[in-house]
């Protein structure tokens, strides 16, 4: 495998390792992608990104103060905020908050007119929050939660990962001792990191075997109303998929390790199935990634239209043929035929979208949208959020009917559909984060390919003109950004010294004012630049952020695109309203 060397006494106070120097050729990524120098036999944790957590470490009852996404921080939402005027309670059965345990089929398939969703993320996911997962088919064709009964209490707390990204929770819920209330997820292997409740009380979170989550209490006196604010992560690849491998054949899927068991479907769903699967033109002996594309593409033409009023195993059929109807028809019908091929695949819904989930080999489960038709989408409860984005496009095929026939999911949030995103929040949702520092290929399987897509001369890196860059002799900071405020200085300490392009290296350093102590909470931006160009050529590659002492510590992802050479680490900082900008030397 090829190497660059990532860091070389980037500071009089860097540490430097005594090694020899690797071979530069042809990079290859490695089959083991994460963090080098991982002991032999132990598998490597994902590639990292700069998502900061800020404050104290996550646990039960202790939120941090707050988290970065790479581009901005977005502090913990008050656990003492009171309801929003229309915010759902869970527990109750009301709007955004009744989760379906079952989904019976329709034959209305004409157009939505107007759809309400309520966000409960920070970063919005939107329209993608779970609130109800269905893994199962009943001799009705109706869909059910499989295994509903067998619920999983989680583990809260523990060091967050690397490279994954996190997501702050904020909902109402009604307590009644021993009672599971459901709780929206943004992610079937959603890790809870912390949380706080007002007023206080202990909780127990969980999950089924479709992976739907729950909250409850166990506390004689938790009764009635309260907060929850929570903090969560989830790996990246499940909102940015790849193409699966052309190698592995869709009768491999199901026998994969870690792969979930394929739901028992009743013999006329299967019998019906394979008519449907002959007339799709897939085979179980087909490979896997142009297969599931093949499929995706059908399911993704579909238009609202009428179809006759038929039930059962004519309508599943009719809606497969005729390619008609709107979000939960396709995500229906797609859950059944996908299954029955032997793709593990998931129902998965909220108030105002319905989509689906596919097990891949090396990826896991991942969000599949394909799409549906609405003359309008109102959002609820976004105001000042930021918007979630994903760190790679969307790998499957995209007929006109899915990007121009109306309401097409998150990549597609046209301003003529959306209310209540500001214009702000709709250029955000439209901007997919890149796959430097501010991206990455974060993931839980260990699959060395590379998107075929991917384009390294094409990368949407941050734009670095309105803060301080190293660049030939280390530009002078204006006055004008010094004027009325501290002196700031800034060093980089540390560096992992040989890092792989698409894996982690750790940097670190600190910021300090004028009298030498640590400056906390200021923002930190993480460079590459060819060694000995005087920072010339440089890559913003991460971000940090300050402790309470002043030190940084970030995991950053080498850019594909970064040149086979020796390179050296820098760090600036923008300072803020009392401390000046700063560049590392």
């Amino acid at each position: 495998m090829g190497g660059i060397a990532a860091a070389a006494a980037v500071t009089a106070a860097a540490q430097v390792l005594d090694q020899s120097a690797p071979i530069l050729h042809r990079d290859v990524r490695s089959p083991r992608r994460g963090v080098p120098g991982t002991p032999p036999g132990e598998k490597r944790p994902p590639a990292t990104s700069a998502n900061a957590v800020i404050g104290d470490e996550p646990a039960a009852g202790r939120n941090p103060a707050a988290i970065g996404t790479g581009e901005k921080i977005l502090p913990e939402p008050q656990p003492s905020e009171p309801p929003a005027p229309e915010e759902p309670v869970m527990g109750h059965d009301n709007f955004g908050a009744d989760r379906e345990t079952e989904l019976k089929p329709d034959a209305n398939t004409g157009p939505d007119s107007r759809l309400a969703y309520v966000e409960v993320f920070n970063p919005s996911v939107v329209p993608f929050k779970r609130l109800t997962s269905l893994g199962a088919v009943r001799d009705d064709w109706t869909l059910q939660i499989s295994d509903e009964h067998t619920q999983t209490d989680l583990r809260v707390g523990g060091k967050p990962t690397p490279g994954f990204d996190r997501f702050w929770g904020s909902v109402m819920i009604d307590l009644t001792p021993g009672m599971d209330l459901p709780l929206p997820s943004v992610a079937p292997q959603m890790r809870i990191l912390s949380y706080e409740v007002e007023p206080r009380t202990d909780l127990v979170f969980s999950k089924d075997g479709a992976d739907n989550f729950y909250v409850r209490s166990e506390e004689p006196g938790a009764k009635g109303l309260h907060r929850l604010v929570f903090l969560v992560e989830a790996d990246p690849i499940y909102f940015a998929p790849r193409m699966p491998r052309t190698s592995t054949r869709v009768d491999e899927v199901a026998r994969t390790r870690g792969a979930p068991p394929l739901p028992q479907l009743p013999r006329d769903v299967m019998e019906s199935a394979r008519q449907v699967h002959q007339f799709l033109r897939v085979k179980s002996g087909d490979p896997l990634g142009p297969t599931l594309n093949r499929l995706i593409a059908h399911f993704r033409a579909f238009a609202p239209k009428d179809i006759p009023n038929v039930t059962g195993r004519k309508l599943y059929e009719t809606l497969v043929v005729e390619q008609a109807g709107v979000c939960r028809h396709r995500a229906y019908a797609f859950m059944i035929t996908a299954n029955a091929l032997g793709i593990p695949t998931r129902f998965i819904a909220n108030e105002a979208h319905a989509f689906t989930e596919v097990w891949v080999p090396e990826q896991g489960w991942i969000r599949v949208d394909l799409g549906g038709a609405s003359n309008q989408l109102e959002v609820r409860n976004a105001d000042g959020k930021s918007m979630y984005r994903p760190r790679g496009t969307d790998p499957f095929a995209r007929p006109e009917e899915y990007t121009n026939g109306g309401f097409s999911g998150y990549s597609n949030l046209r301003d003529d559909k959306v209310e209540g995103l500001s214009e702000e929040q709709k250029a955000e949702a439209h901007s997919p984060r890149d796959s430097s520092g501010n991206g990455g290929n974060g993931g839980n399987g260990d699959n060395g390919s590379v998107d075929p897509n991917f384009d390294p001369d094409d990368q949407n890196l941050d734009d670095q003109s309105a803060s301080p860059a190293p660049g030939d002799d280390l530009p002078v900071i204006p006055d004008e950004a010094r004027k009325g405020k501290k002196p700031t200085s800034i060093e980089v300490t540390g560096a992992t010294p040989v890092g792989f392009r698409g894996e982690a290296i750790e940097v670190s350093g600190g910021v300090r004012g004028e009298d030498g102590k640590g400056l906390a909470g200021l923002p930190v931006n993480i460079f590459l630049a060819p060694a000995g160009s005087g920072g010339n050529h440089a890559v913003m590659v991460g971000h940090a952020v300050t402790d309470a002492d002043g030190a940084f510590t970030a995991d950053v992802v080498v850019p594909y695109g970064m040149s086979l050479e020796p390179h050296e680490v820098y760090a600036t900082t923008d300072g803020d309203r009392q401390q000046q900008p700063a560049v590392s030397n």
